[in-house]
């Protein structure tokens, strides 16, 4: 996305704001102005609902790249491993429901891809073509993307990293097309933990790679060494100060010259 200058632009944590500067107006003015919120989910949806409930009267549009503009992001490796058996209980906000509950305009499928604030207007791209869009204040709340490092192999069509439900449906069909039998996660954070509870409860031999020498490295190790034992108890293969060099079709190969079966990779690095 290209941006030109920015005087009207704001990050998600500056959202409070906007009530407190000389473009911003107090709870239940009667102004209207046009908001435009570029990206859904956590971040753009909590600070849509946020701003209708300090004033009714302003025009609320959220753009959303994906096809959800609200989801559970913490149940997507629990549908994967069916923990979790209704897909719809993790979309907690449809555009239909925001706009009926709290009048906000939500357009998914729509990719924000030039910010021209000369004339305060986007350019959006939508399933039907290009069009232009104006604002009055604008904000940003696009996320991040998983990190992809550069591992022989890793653009394989079975390594997959987990950030939305489009990635949370290619791995569960993968698994139930390919009679997934062995995988290999690389990341000991939140993503990989929960990932390899889940592949392992659907009975498929995980092995977990971290490349520091604990789990969950923003915790204190006498706590994590707890998770560790636990994992190991329970048949995951846990391979500490280990990083992985190339993924082959059925194995991946470790920095150390090890050999891991695996069907398929989740990349959870970040």
């Amino acid at each position: 996305m290209s941006i030109k200058k920015y005087p009207h632009r704001y990050l998600t944590n500056e959202y409070c704001s906007l009530y407190d500067t000389p473009i911003g107006m107090k709870r239940g003015g009667n102004n209207m102005r046009k908001i435009m919120i570029i990206g859904g989910v956590a971040g753009g949806a909590s600070v849509a609902a946020r701003l209708r409930r300090l004033n009714e009267q302003d025009e609320i549009t959220i753009i959303e790249r994906g096809p959800h503009v609200s989801f559970a992001n913490c149940g997507l490796p629990y549908y994967i491993g069916d923990e979790i058996k209704d897909r719809d209980k993790l979309l907690i906000q449809t555009p239909e429901l925001m706009n009926n509950r709290m009048n906000i305009n939500v357009r998914t499928n729509t990719e924000a891809t030039q910010i021209n604030s000369d004339n305060k207007t986007v350019v959006l791209k939508t399933e039907h073509g290009v069009e232009e869009a104006s604002y009055d204040v604008l904000i940003l709340s696009m996320g991040a993307r998983a990190i992809e490092v550069p591992i022989e192999g890793a653009k394989q069509s079975h390594v997959f990293t987990l950030r939305n439900i489009p990635d949370m449906d290619k791995i569960k069909s993968y698994i139930n097309e390919h009679n997934v039998k062995t995988a290999s996660v690389v990341g000991g954070g939140f993503i990989g933990l929960e990932m390899a509870e889940n592949l392992h409860a659907l009975g498929i031999d995980v092995t977990l790679f971290e490349l520091g020498d604990q789990v969950m490295p923003g915790m204190d190790k006498d706590m994590t060494k707890l998770l560790e034992t636990h994992m190991v108890q329970r048949g995951v293969h846990l391979k500490l100060k280990t990083s992985i060099k190339e993924i082959n079709e059925h194995n991946v190969i470790a920095e150390n010259g090890e050999v891991i079966q695996s069907d398929m990779v989740i990349m959870a690095i970040g």
